[in-house]
């Protein structure tokens, strides 16, 4: 199973990626190290990065410690491929 992407919100700049693992109670067998944590909205604080399925009870309760926001979660991260050949016009 593909890792699952964590959208989280911080405040006070982009975390780094050990921040984040502390905030989610995660080790570093339980992320993708290589993806690190990436902005997808840093002007509202929102950050991704991505988690072994093996690590969702943990991202889980980390998630309900925190207070309610609705762009936290864990979401599926699929492969994206080419359905087709290119088209040329």
């Amino acid at each position: 199973m593909a890792d699952l992407m964590l959208q989280f919100r911080h405040e006070g700049g982009e975390p780094g990626l050990d921040e984040a693992r502390r905030i989610f109670g995660l080790d570093a067998a339980d992320v993708d190290e290589a993806f690190g944590v990436v902005a997808t909205n840093p002007t509202d604080g929102i950050y991704v990065m991505l988690v072994k399925p093996e690590a969702t009870g943990k991202v889980q309760a980390g998630l309900a410690m925190r207070p309610k926001h609705p762009a936290e979660g864990l979401f599926g991260n699929p492969r994206v491929e080419a359905t087709g050949p290119p088209h040329t016009d």
